[in-house]
């Protein structure tokens, strides 16, 4: 794995050399243009964050013992290289999942190694031709229009190991391997299409005693305690077999209507397993772990009205169990997702997001060892925020919530971001609560806050 990723740096770093190089044969004026366009041909930006601090979970100071504060240094870096036809970027994340030596509690995880080193944040070569842009590294990309909770935006893995992050979705995504293209048409059409090699599902916890340890395969590692460590041993996403990819158009129509369609196919990012009797008898039964393909179309609209901005999204995920009865592989199933966005007077900001999964062909799961028994046929969230910004946006307080309605469980997640020059105060809250066996609930004893120090250069 680290010569792989030594090799992955390696061609990355040659790509950044090569861009700059084309930049400088650009930039050269052979002394007869003026110094201001010679130095505008090729630029480098150099940058990052510095942060002390972490996350301190309300659990652990009842014996202040337990409190195990991590690392409590994070930083970024990046090197931002800009030319005529050509960008590169490179960027690197320290934090605790990636610093060594590892302090605080380390935790069990499926995949136990990731394929691309988790400091890489970021690292990609785009080559500009007229009107086309391809890009090609390891990447992490946006689709769909929604603020939060988008039913669209399938192209990245989550990692689920560090929920604390979940007030900023963007760093839950994985970044991965990928070629794309952007095509900018006639009569403000965009054409976006993605390629991705190799495959790698959502990052989850897997030791039942460590934090952020979901429920989702409980029943399953009770019955079946190696059940991870045999997925380990079978699942070899890392060849051509799981390769994806899909593509998205998109329109402007008279300077506030924006349109789009995608398709994308690809493997659900959610491990799924079979269950089959261990030597042909009834019991003990034995899993093995698996990702389903699929095929994903979505749509989405949005319009601006003054200063409400409205979005709707619809997604279609078709999987091969079109009769629902096929225990080892996840129902086809419908999302949508509509927001508001109201940019008030005094700096206010108020979101407000409805989603709904909704699983076909539910009344068909009958098997004890279903990937999805025991799940109800819809998955509705309302999320809730309301923000302002202070002193010049120097200062910016928020507030929050997501609520799941089936499960009636919630997380609320206030915040104050406050940067004075170069120096950044951050303070965010994570409240879990709500039925215990709700996607949000199970984490009440997971309650936090986070607080950190940057210097941002």
């Amino acid at each position: 794995m680290m010569k792989k990723n030594s090799i992955v740096i390696s061609i990355l770093f040659c790509l950044c050399c090569a861009a700059a190089l084309s930049a400088q044969e650009a930039s050269d004026d052979f002394g007869f243009d003026s110094e201001e366009e010679s130095s505008s041909a090729f630029s480098i930006d150099i940058g990052g964050k510095l942060s002390f601090g972490g996350s301190f979970y309300f659990n652990d100071f009842k014996t202040f013992k337990d409190v195990q504060p991590g690392s409590l240094v994070e930083g970024k870096l990046h090197v931002h290289a800009t030319a005529p036809m050509t960008e590169a970027y490179f960027g690197v994340k320290l934090n605790g999942k990636t610093l060594a030596p590892l302090l605080g509690k380390t935790q069990t995880v499926f995949p136990e190694q990731s394929q691309i080193a988790p400091w890489i944040d970021e690292a990609y070569l785009k080559i500009l031709f007229s009107s086309v842009v391809i890009t090609g590294g390891i990447q992490k990309l946006n689709w769909g229009r929604a603020e939060s909770l988008s039913v669209l935006d399938i192209v990245n893995p989550r990692d689920k190991t560090d929920l604390t992050l979940m007030y900023a979705p963007q760093e839950m995504k994985i970044a991965r391997p990928l070629i794309s293209a952007t095509v900018y048409l006639p009569y403000d059409l965009k054409l976006e299409g993605v390629y991705l090699p190799v495959f790698e599902g959502n990052r989850i916890v897997t030791g039942k005693t460590d934090r952020w340890y979901s429920q989702q395969f409980d029943r399953i590692v009770q019955t079946d305690p190696s059940f991870f460590t045999r997925a380990v041993s079978t699942v070899k996403t890392n060849t051509l077999v799981y390769s994806q990819g899909g593509g998205r158009l998109t329109a402007a129509v008279a300077g506030k209507h924006d349109f789009g369609i995608q398709y994308f196919y690809g493997r659900l990012p959610e491990l799924a397993f079979t269950a089959e009797p261990a030597g042909g008898g009834l019991s003990p039964v034995t899993f093995t772990g698996l990702y389903n393909p699929y095929h994903h179309i979505g749509i989405d609209y949005g319009v601006g009205l003054g200063s409400v901005s409205l979005s709707a999204e619809f997604a279609a995920n078709i999987t091969s169990d079109l009769s629902g009865n096929n225990p080892s592989i996840y129902n086809p199933s419908l999302a949508w997702n509509i927001g508001a966005v109201y940019s008030a007077p005094l700096g206010f900001t108020f979101s407000l997001t409805a989603t709904e999964n909704i699983r076909i062909h539910h009344g068909s799961i009958s098997d004890s060892y279903d990937v999805e028994r025991g799940k109800k046929v819809t998955d509705t969230k309302l999320a809730f925020s309301v923000a302002q910004t202070l002193l010049r946006n120097s200062l910016e307080w928020k507030l929050g919530a997501i609520v799941g309605l089936e499960d009636a469980d919630f997380c609320i997640m206030p915040g104050i971001h406050w940067q004075f020059a170069t120096l950044l105060l951050d303070c965010n809250v994570g409240i879990f609560g709500g039925k215990k066996t709700g996607n949000f609930g199970q984490f009440s004893r997971n309650s936090f806050i986070r607080l950190t120090l940057a210097y941002e250069f």
